[in-house]
């Protein structure tokens, strides 16, 4: 019987100092010893690495050349364009860069004035809400349930992840909590382990690298769906009372889920043909959700009461939209869910609600954005910047095609929808308004297209710990990107315009 030969060799042992050879030392470059000549340049150095590794505050270099920023822009309004409301826009566009300075532009009550809007609050007590899901288990519980039944396959498991992030964005409205907190920690270990599909092996294309891609797209497709799946949602719903469009929780489901399902059909599919895995059976999948059920028990009580409050919550957030004689607002409900979480002691004051830090980062930056966006709105930035893209002249159903296609792929110079949104959404929905779109059409159509996160590895906060796997280079992401947004803006201005057209929206 033929036997494996290992090859010995012997061992390289460090050479002494002695031994090495010389290593020929260059001299400095003319440019460093220019550089080293200019008086101070030391003490800058020291300065730089004192900055760096010392000091805990914010980024001094950054933050001085966002004020330069300011002090640049600050007097020069362009032609057209009030002082006051130039200034409004100049703090907004630093605070999306990632700085919030102090003025005087704005009075107290404006400067509160977003932190008192109801879909603010709608969405921080729908993350306490989510948290019930993370400590009471009852997301990996349904996610491997889920797996159980039809993860025998590749394509099989690749729905699995799409139903499980459809059913999650219902109440969890931060797509990185559901792709990265709930999901990432069963997906890694499910590819590396169950699969032996590992990076480190140059084994990634056996499945991981297709799955990753299907996760992507489907964390982002999903929050399409739901009011409450991204934060960004809540504020696109605020923009679009603006131009008349009053979206309940209810009426953003029925008319946004329906078209939301299809790219998470056709989206595996798709990506099976443009990076096709090697396994096409996947039985290790349904053992592992097998055995990770076995080891989780019989659901807990904490579990059956979350599953009943999620219901319960979506249920009314249903009728509250429809039924008039409902007592209850979308953000009303979300409090009743949260206080019965509290009181049943599935969530816990101190540690889910006041130490809840991605809740409350959310809630100071949502509210800082919407409430710098609406001023912007009652000064007329929006509508002046809407008068320098005229499409008035351009059939209005052609209009809704550019403004789609231009918002979608502006993605690119994002790395938040959120940011994303509050920047660019208010300004289309007025260009498509001076144009002649009907509004209950495009203000539909423009939110659609923040499905656009999975463009590349930074177009999401999701995206940047699956991309780290190293699962998917940069190239075939970018690549898979731009052929998944093709395909989606075809179908947003065809099969979806068609169902809107049959729910009467133009």
């Amino acid at each position: 019987m033929p036997s494996l030969s290992i090859k010995s060799e012997e061992p390289t042992l460090p050479l002494s100092e002695s031994d090495s050879p010389a290593k020929e030392v260059k001299p400095p470059s003319l440019w460093k010893r220019t550089i080293d000549k200019i008086p101070g340049i030391t003490y800058l150095r020291k300065f730089n690495d004192w900055e760096k590794n010392k000091w805990p505050g914010i980024k001094i270099p950054t933050f001085l050349i966002l004020v330069i920023i300011v002090l640049v822009l600050w007097w020069i309004p362009p032609s057209g364009l009030g002082i006051h409301t130039w200034q409004v826009f100049v703090t907004f566009l630093v605070t999306i860069i990632g700085f919030c300075t102090v003025t005087n532009i704005l009075t107290t009550d404006q400067i509160l004035s977003g932190f008192g809007n109801d879909t603010v609050w709608l969405i921080v007590f729908a993350c306490f809400i989510a948290s019930g899901f993370v400590t009471t288990g009852l997301g990996k519980r349904l996610c491997f349930i889920i797996l159980k039944y039809i993860g025998s396959t590749t394509l099989g498991l690749a729905y699995a992840f799409c139903i499980c992030e459809f059913i999650l964005a219902m109440a969890i409205p931060s797509s990185t909590a559901r792709g990265a907190g709930i999901l990432l920690p069963i997906i890694e270990p499910l590819l590396k382990e169950g699969f032996q599909s590992d990076p480190a092996l140059g084994t990634e294309r056996r499945i991981g690298s297709y799955m990753i891609m299907v996760e992507i797209v489907a964390n982002t497709t999903s929050s399409v769906c739901w009011l409450t799946g991204g934060a960004w949602n809540a504020m696109m719903a605020n923009f679009m009372t603006d131009v008349g469009v009053h979206l309940s929780w209810g009426q953003w489901a029925y008319s946004m889920a329906p078209p939301g399902i299809l790219p998470l059909i056709y989206g595996p599919i798709v990506l099976y043909f443009l990076y096709p895995p090697e396994i096409k059976k996947t039985p290790e999948a349904k053992q592992l959700a097998n055995d990770k059920l076995a080891e989780m028990g019989r659901i807990g009580v904490f579990e059956a009461v979350m599953a009943l409050v999620f219901l319960m919550v979506i249920i009314l957030w249903i009728v509250s939209s429809s039924i008039a004689f409902v007592p209850y607002s979308t953000t009303g409900v979300a409090i009743l869910g949260l206080s019965v979480l509290l009181m049943t002691g599935i969530l816990d004051v101190k540690k889910d609600i006041v130490a809840n830090k991605g809740a409350w980062d959310l809630f100071l930056w949502f509210g800082v954005l919407l409430m710098l966006a609406t001023e912007l709105k009652e000064t007329g930035f929006f509508e002046w910047f809407a008068t320098l893209i005229d499409l008035s002249s351009v059939p209005a159903y052609l209009s809704v095609w550019i403004c789609t296609a231009i918002f979608y792929i502006s993605q690119y110079l994002f790395a938040s929808i959120t940011a994303h949104v509050s920047a660019m959404f208010p300004v289309f929905l007025q260009i498509m308004q001076r144009a002649g779109v009907p509004m209950q059409l495009g203000a539909r159509a423009l939110a659609y297209t923040t499905l656009s996160g999975h463009l590349t590895q930074y177009t999401s906060s999701t995206n940047p710990p699956y991309f780290n796997l190293k699962y998917v280079p940069m190239g075939r992401w970018w690549l898979q990107g731009l052929v998944v947004m093709i395909i989606n803006l075809i179908v947003l201005n065809t099969i979806c315009w068609g169902y809107w057209w049959l729910l009467g929206f133009w």
